[in-house]
């Protein structure tokens, strides 16, 4: 979708928006690659001159054109206030949706689908199920400030068909290789992810029609 297609809700548009928020884009490392600021300064009536200003702009009041996030990109806010949201519209995924992981490196990867999930519910594609997982992939959920306020690893280890006591492993473990249970993310909500191959992807199941 184009960046513009996502618009600030919780104020009134006839008023303009005199709030500060922002969206960015990082890098592999955790680094701004792009910024954009939302603008909403209608026109003046009594100026026959006057232009409004609606939408995202980059850091020199340019209108920021052709700017497209990917399916899953996650984006790092700031917002001045609570009261404010970002929106999106488009049509709703009921398909599984695999979002493209990073070689030795970072990326932002959101929910894209207008539900909670559980973590559980959110795969690592990319390899042979059956020979089991040997790679590393973790998710981590960001306080306010960007740091880590959780993280969990992708396990999947086989049972040993010889030993009938073996068990298998399969899904997202804390750090002390106990299952994530009950780990909700939020629609929109975006994952700190780090893989060490590009061959990996995160899928997001589709959404449920009833």
């Amino acid at each position: 979708m184009d960046l513009q297609d996502l618009v600030v809700s919780g104020y009134d548009s006839t008023e303009g928006f005199d709030g500060d928020i922002n969206v960015q884009f990082l890098d592999g490392v955790g680094r701004t690659s792009a910024m954009y600021f939302w603008i909403d300064i209608p026109a003046d009536e009594e100026d026959p001159d006057s232009v409004a200003f609606h939408g995202w702009y980059d850091g020199n009041d340019e209108y920021a054109e052709g700017v497209t996030i990917r399916p899953g990109t996650g984006l790092w806010t700031k917002s001045s206030s609570s009261a404010y949201g970002i929106q999106s519209a488009g049509q709703v995924i009921t398909e599984d949706t695999a979002i493209a992981l990073r070689e030795a490196g970072f990326v932002m990867v959101a929910n894209p689908i207008p539900v909670d999930v559980d973590l559980q519910d959110v795969m690592v594609g990319g390899y042979n199920h059956e020979d089991g997982f040997e790679g590393e992939i973790n998710v981590q959920f960001l306080d306010g400030v960007g740091r880590t306020s959780a993280m969990y690893f992708w396990i999947d280890i086989p049972a040993d068909e010889e030993d009938p006591d073996s068990v298998a492993f399969y899904g997202w473990y804390d750090g002390n290789d106990e299952l994530a249970v009950d780990v909700n993310v939020k629609a929109g909500t975006a994952l700190w992810t780090k893989s060490d191959s590009s061959i990996y992807s995160l899928v997001f199941p589709g959404v449920e029609v009833k």
